[in-house]
């Protein structure tokens, strides 16, 4: 059974070749292919352990002949145009960033399904001053974490009207979790104030960029 979180990001999947970059046991994987959202995966991880725990899965179901496994990091396991959509999840923003930019050519042909844990508002950024549009945004909940799921291509980016909006969408503002994001958010903002108010090593730039994301973030709580 799937977490709320990576049922998420299988919603957003459909393809003819899916990479799954950091598949670890394969879920999102065997999932894509038993629903018929994708008709064939190929899952890689880093590592050799998970990447054997996601075989032992892939075989378990009888997918191995619409699975491929692949021991590496990054898109360099993919060749450019090999795969339709690629997913890159529970990873940092910052660590996407990396890999989107060490193998540009690869991501640039590929719709991207990105699902950042941290730096969703750099990650926001780099895509966007990087040619690429979002073209859609979701979240998941499970207990009291936020998760966020970025669709992007390459081609037609359109930024943002406001600073602010690299960290919140507008597009989110109707969502149902909205409210815990909001909630995330200012614990998020507060926090980075108090903390350069009360560092020794006052960043000025900083610290006026974050009072201006809390007030205006004031300003949509009642959205």
């Amino acid at each position: 059974m799937l977490t709320p979180r990576l049922e998420c990001i299988v919603s957003h999947v459909r393809g003819r070749v899916v990479g799954d970059i950091g598949c670890d046991h394969a879920y999102v994987p065997i999932q894509l292919v038993e629903s018929g959202r994708a008709e064939r995966v190929i899952a890689s991880d880093l590592n050799r352990g998970p990447l054997e725990a996601a075989r032992r899965n892939i075989e378990k179901h009888g997918f191995s002949d619409r699975i491929e496994t692949r021991l590496g990091g990054g898109l360099s396991v993919l060749a450019p145009n090999e795969a339709d959509v690629i997913i890159i999840a529970g990873m940092g923003g910052e660590l996407i960033e990396e890999m989107l930019r060490a193998d540009e050519e690869t991501a640039k042909k590929s719709h991207l399904i990105l699902q950042p844990m941290n730096s969703q508002y750099e990650l926001r950024k780099f895509l966007i001053l990087n040619g690429y549009k979002i073209a859609a945004e979701d979240m998941a909940l499970e207990g009291f974490k936020v998760y966020n799921v970025i669709e992007a291509h390459f081609g037609g980016a359109e930024p943002f009207e406001r600073e602010f909006d690299y960290q919140i969408p507008p597009c989110l503002y109707g969502h149902r979790y909205f409210k815990n994001l909001y909630a995330k958010k200012k614990r998020e903002f507060e926090k980075i104030v108090h903390g350069l108010e009360n560092a020794s090593d006052y960043n000025k730039e900083k610290y006026e960029l974050y009072k201006y994301f809390l007030k205006e973030l004031n300003e949509i709580e009642n959205i």
